[in-house]
């Protein structure tokens, strides 16, 4: 998917569209994104809404680096986007997440 200026208008960015990029796991070779990964394979992990760099399959939990998926070329560009997907859980979390009162 390419970055229109429509979808920059609505709020998507470059680290949205990566992970939406469909990877896939080098166990069982399930395809998935990485936001798909986060929200099902890492619910409940605290380390989801902690920067964490790693991709875990949603099919068989088999666990890597964000690296190896081919979205991060370093260190830091894997912690950026791990970051990133924290962020955008830990504020669905905040949103919706289990609260007494709802």
């Amino acid at each position: 998917m390419v970055l229109t200026s429509c979808l920059r208008n609505i709020g998507v960015t470059e680290k949205l569209l990566k992970t939406k990029k469909l990877i896939k796991c080098p166990k069982c070779n399930f395809e998935f994104d990485l936001m798909y990964s986060r929200a099902i394979a890492c619910q409940g992990c605290r380390y989801a809404i902690l920067g964490c760099d790693a991709a875990r399959c949603p099919k068989c939990d088999h666990e890597f680096p964000l690296k190896q998926t081919g979205l991060a070329k370093t260190k830091e560009s894997s912690k950026e986007l791990a970051d990133y997907m924290s962020k955008i859980v830990a504020d669905y979390i905040k949103s919706f997440g289990e609260n007494p009162s709802r």
